[in-house]
């Protein structure tokens, strides 16, 4: 009968420090899938931004002409290049080889006074598009990931000041969002940048007397403002 008794006790004690481990067990889980949930929210919004400032920086690549395409152009007798009527010209320009391209950029350079330089707006236009359609996701996303990281920066602190997590921890993963932070950041600084110095190569090719850039204009400038009021929004810690 006693080992029957000692037996059923031991059984009961084992069920109780079961119980009684229960719950750290569960806050450790969520905790772990807390920090993993926010670590793929940082990666995305970083990843965001850095789409967004590859999309600008296409934008200010197609609205410039730089280069062997000046020298292209001077070699098509400073004729205008466009996709349509320079294509080829550009192509037998280019195939001449780097030398032949410094050559004609001087010349272009020399030229560029007296001539009109188009921008061709078939390459730009799905460009500009593109990016406004990143910003409208970086600009309907980042607002919701950047509270979640207050609210985690909260908790942390929190947490720390109790004791429940070491230094390492919390420096680790306040390190993380700081850079993360000023990544997003960079990204949207260098976009509004790109965007600025787009419009103004637009406005210029419009000064030299290109027409229908208005539409162009106005979609990139609104580019650069919402770059500059997301920027405004990022609290680097």
């Amino acid at each position: 009968m006693l080992p029957a008794k000692i037996l059923v006790l031991s059984v009961i004690v084992m069920s109780v420090a079961a119980c009684g481990q229960m719950p750290s067990v569960s806050r450790n889980a969520s905790a772990l899938s807390f920090t993993a949930t926010q670590d793929g929210a940082d990666d995305a919004m970083v990843e965001q931004a850095r789409a967004l400032d590859q999309m600008t920086k296409d934008i200010l690549r197609r609205t410039t002409m730089q280069g062997a395409a000046i020298g292209a152009a001077a070699g098509c007798g400073l004729a205008v290049v466009s996709a349509s009527e320079g294509g080829k010209c550009l192509v037998g320009a280019l195939a001449g080889g780097a030398a032949g391209a410094v050559v004609g950029n001087a010349v272009g350079q020399r030229k560029v006074r007296e001539r009109v330089e188009l921008v061709s707006l078939s390459r730009v236009t799905p460009a500009i598009s593109g990016a406004q359609k990143q910003m409208a996701t970086l600009t309907e996303t980042m607002p919701g990931l950047l509270e979640s990281q207050d609210q985690e920066i909260a908790d942390l602190k929190a947490a720390h000041a109790a004791g429940e997590i070491s230094d390492k921890a919390y420096a680790g993963r306040m390190a993380e969002i700081r850079t993360a932070r000023a990544e997003v950041a960079q990204a949207l600084s260098m976009s509004a940048e790109q965007a600025r110095a787009a419009k103004l190569a637009l406005k210029d090719a419009g000064a030299k007397g290109q027409t229908g850039l208005d539409w162009h204009i106005i979609s990139i400038e609104t580019l650069e403002d919402e770059a500059v009021s997301a920027r405004s929004r990022i609290s680097l810690l």
